[in-house]
């Protein structure tokens, strides 16, 4: 699998009702396609699995029920709470101008003029109304606000976003 051509689609939130139930929170708009699809991939210990679906319903537009052939216990369920979904077809994800214009800033380096260099931007996450970067440096990750006031310059030549952070921002 091309990890090029993976797409996140949102996080386990949740169990609920019957056993094997789960809760998707969806981070991306995705299409009436996703119903059809026989897997997706979570992210556990960093690696992505394969997990089968027995179902998959609309509860709202943000969330989505789940029921995979594997987990049919409630404790199993309750592992996956917090696991990153992801799928490989990139015509299930619905393009949302908020959150497009900001994805080519993935393997960017953050920069500031009093920490120096921050760290490289493994992620844009689109909490709402709170977009931040997922920046990571050796062991270390940050969240980061992503905001115009505190972006000084982004030099797309030099993959580097030049900010000035708030005081205190990097010890939390």
């Amino acid at each position: 699998m091309d990890p090029e051509n993976i797409y996140w689609l949102g996080t386990i939130s949740k169990t609920r009702g019957a056993a094997g139930s789960i809760v998707l929170k969806l981070d991306n708009k995705i299409s009436e396609r996703f119903f059809e699809m026989e897997s997706v991939f979570l992210e556990i210990e960093g690696l992505l699995v394969p997990f089968f679906i027995n179902v998959a319903e609309p509860l709202d537009q943000k969330n989505i029920l789940l029921n995979f052939d594997s987990v049919s216990t409630d404790n199993q369920c309750k592992e996956l709470i917090g696991c990153k979904v992801y799928t490989d077809f990139s015509d299930v994800i619905i393009p949302d101008k908020k959150t497009s214009q900001y994805d080519n800033l993935k393997g960017f380096f953050l920069w500031d003029h009093k920490y120096g260099n921050v760290g490289k931007i493994t992620e844009i996450l689109f909490y709402p109304d709170n977009p931040v970067f997922q920046v990571k440096q050796d062991k270390k990750e940050f969240l980061v606000p992503l905001h115009e006031d505190l972006i000084i310059e982004i030099d797309p030549h030099k993959k580097l976003i030049k900010v000035n952070l708030p005081e205190g921002l990097l010890e939390i």
